[in-house]
């Protein structure tokens, strides 16, 4: 007899149990180490600086979040009125909602652009929610027009009232203080200092994690930009266009990809990538597009670098799903007469569009937590600039640096690592409860 036919179904059972049991309790011991420490951070400062406090403000509602706060306010009732039966949005002449391709691509990157570059970012976050509001409803009132059946979830409201809410919040108030305020509102991050007693508070150290915060987006967000056309494209291509032949030559080459460790990565950025990007910099220095000149590590470099690292991610789930969608689909659609792209962009993505959305959001959760890479593409300079040419650095760079450097235990600069952390832990793990509910509440069955 086998080892495996020895085992009876109860000890299977136990040891199948001890693992998962295991697995709970590292995943418990991981959240409690960043919690505790993380408290202990926040109470440190609490002692010296107090909870929580703020400054009131009303003349910034006319300020760039003020506009923001309105933005968003005109998405939501947008979103509330195409969502009703009857409208008064079924007026609006069929052109407003569904324009040229053309003209939506470029609106969109216009947005991506002035999201990343802008000096204020819920600006530019809440004209990229007013643009992607705008498309579906356009998307329902087309619909409503052509005829079918629409269901709606109240995901965009909530997400919607989420950021009226910060945006009104930063408007109307002038300064934090305070631990959680600092920590949570300000953008100036400057953790170290000469102290006598190393538990001590400087009056020079900032705990403003905003910083960090903005370059993880803009690298998150700029490698989702160069990944996900390039993913989804390649994606498409291996599962529609693709010979068997072909796809046995790419698909162990999105492997190695895959399987390339991120310090090379990031070795090539620094040593390839930089210098061409700082060409472009000096071009946009000369032209009077940015301010200062620009550097090799910046996280223009680490949106391309870590873009092409989550690139087989995205094209793997996106192949995934794609080739998930019955062949029946495929050949109806062709059998009506549809061309082979017609199939493709409004058969094929349409029915897999849940696992290619939730493949990008994975994605976008991956580029949030690599380290490395960043690390030595971007730099170690906390600073908070729209100029994505100079060098910055991002959550995980800077618990690298902490963890690697002369870093005495015990001290403020030590807790931070736990602070920003467990700040980590719960962006990533939004992602991914996001990416999870997507492909839960779209998925088609067939």
């Amino acid at each position: 007899m086998s080892f495996f036919q020895n085992i009876s179904k109860d000890k299977a059972g136990t040891i199948l149990f001890l693992t998962s049991l295991s697995v709970i309790l590292i995943t418990l011991g991981i959240i409690q180490t960043l919690l505790f420490e993380t408290i202990t951070f926040f109470s440190d400062i609490a002692e010296h600086r107090g909870w929580f406090s703020l400054e009131w403000d009303f003349v910034g509602i006319l300020s760039a979040s003020g506009f923001a706060c309105l933005l968003l306010v005109v998405a939501l009732l947008l979103d509330y009125e195409s969502k009703k039966e009857e409208n008064r949005l079924s007026t609006i002449p069929p052109e407003v909602w569904n324009p040229h391709h053309g003209i939506v691509k470029v609106v969109f990157i216009i947005v991506i652009l002035q999201l990343l570059f802008n000096d204020s970012f819920l600006l530019g976050l809440s004209i990229l929610f007013f643009t992607m509001v705008w498309r579906a409803a356009g998307k329902l009132q087309m619909k409503r027009i052509f005829g079918g059946n629409i269901e709606i979830s109240n995901t965009w409201r909530n997400i919607l009232s989420l950021f009226i809410f910060i945006t009104l919040f930063d408007a109307i108030t002038m300064n934090y203080s305070g631990a959680l305020g600092e920590f949570f509102l300000q953008t100036q991050w400057t953790p170290t200092g000469a102290c006598e007693d190393r538990r001590s508070l400087c009056d020079t150290m900032s705990f403003g994690v905003n910083s960090l915060l903005l370059t993880t987006l803009q690298v998150a967000f700029g490698a989702l930009i160069i990944a996900a056309p390039l993913g989804v494209g390649c994606a498409i291509y291996l599962s529609e266009y693709a010979s068997p032949r072909l796809v046995a030559v790419v698909k162990p080459t999105l492997e190695i990809l895959a399987g390339i460790p991120s310090v090379v990565y990031g070795f090539f950025a620094f040593i390839y990538i930089g210098p061409i990007v700082v060409e472009f910099g000096e071009y946009a220095f000369a032209n009077g597009w940015i301010d200062d000149s620009p550097n090799v590590l910046n996280p223009i470099n680490g949106a391309i670098v870590v873009g092409v690292m989550i690139l087989p991610l995205i094209a793997s789930m996106s192949e995934d799903a794609l080739r998930a969608v019955p062949n029946e689909l495929r050949e109806g659609s062709l059998a009506l007469g549809a061309t082979k792209i017609e199939t493709t962009m409004k058969v094929m993505i349409q029915a897999s569009l849940s696992g290619i959305v939730a493949s990008i959001i994975l994605a976008l959760s991956r580029a949030v937590g690599e380290t490395m890479a960043v690390t030595l593409a971007v730099g170690t300079v906390a600073v908070f600039t729209s100029n994505m040419f100079l060098p910055a650095q991002t959550m995980t760079a800077y618990i690298a640096q902490r963890v690697g450097g002369d870093l005495p235990f015990g001290e403020i600069g030590y807790l931070t690592i736990f602070a920003v952390g467990l700040y980590l832990f719960v962006i990533t793990l939004c992602l991914n409860l996001l990416g999870n509910k997507i492909l839960s509440t779209y998925r088609e069955a067939y």
